[in-house]
């Protein structure tokens, strides 16, 4: 399995994924820096100049979120299908080789490449950072859950690429995310003030389709010190079960199913890939 491990590794690299990585690094680092320069272009106090820091950590979590999950889906999109056309997979499969070991090998290296990605792109957002004043710690207490998003991202896209095309499979996950993220952001507060019925369906259908809701709600309860005033707080008014429907507090229940859902992804994709005729 180490063997594959370093084959999907050096195919990320031939793929040139590491130019993504520097850019988006640069970019970051760039932004970071942002405060300083409007602070000491314009003037401002230094209250100014922290909630400009705050909130330049805070995308530049996001950011990471995005990128790292962009990233873990390109890469594990073309893992099986791709190869399959390629003949690749014909090749190595003859040799002593089980396929859970190739499949599981592919997974922990765009696993492994993406993780790398997002610690080293938090690595640099926290130094920059602690170059203009007080380090967030917050940024490594979010880490964890940032990880989930390439896990969960990339682990769906190579689940449908045991049996569908890179393109059709990075489709299928892009919309996926998509409407789960439609969904939370823009019809859960229409579904919560207007009391509709099948808008509410459809939010508790999305985030059992893809839980990315909740990895959005762990993230947000690692940073929500850091958070500007007035960012994230309930409404002052309103019915308690709306108030509560539109900011719903995280369950140990909701970790568990996030890790149900990434396993239940590797293994169907497994039994699929194990099916499959690769000749």
């Amino acid at each position: 399995m180490g063997v594959i491990i370093a084959l999907t590794l050096k195919e990320a690299m031939r793929r040139r994924a590491f130019l993504g990585t520097l850019i988006i690094l640069v970019t970051l680092y760039g932004l970071s820096f942002l405060p300083r320069a409007f602070k000491e272009a314009f003037g401002g106090d230094e209250r100014q100049f922290e909630l400009g820091v705050n909130i330049a950590v805070l995308f530049g979590i996001d950011a990471i979120k995005f990128f790292s999950a962009v990233l873990a889906i390109l890469l594990s999109a073309g893992a099986i299908t791709a190869e399959i056309e390629r003949g690749y997979l014909a090749a190595i499969l003859p040799r002593p080789l089980y396929r859970w070991e190739l499949y599981l090998g592919k997974w922990l290296g765009v696993m492994l490449f993406s993780a790398a990605n997002a610690t080293l792109w938090t690595a640099m957002l926290w130094a920059s950072v602690a170059l203009q004043g007080e380090p967030r710690v917050e940024m490594w207490r979010a880490l964890p859950y940032v990880l989930l998003y390439p896990i969960l991202y990339g682990t769906l896209a190579l689940a449908l690429s045991s049996f569908l095309g890179a393109s059709i499979a990075s489709m299928f996950t892009v919309a996926l995310g998509a409407f789960a993220y439609f969904s939370d952001h823009f019809l859960r507060p229409i579904a919560a003030f207007f009391d509709v019925r099948l808008l509410q369906q459809m939010i508790w259908l999305s985030e059992w389709a893809l839980p990315m809701a909740t990895l959005k709600r762990l993230v947000q309860i690692q940073v929500d010190t850091i958070l500007p005033p007035g960012f994230g707080e309930r409404p002052r008014f309103g019915r308690p079960d709306v108030l509560e429907f539109l900011n719903p507090p995280v369950q140990p229940l909701d970790l568990a199913y996030v890790a149900l859902y990434i396993l239940v992804a590797l293994t169907v994709g497994l039994v699929i890939f194990w099916r499959r005729d690769v000749q």
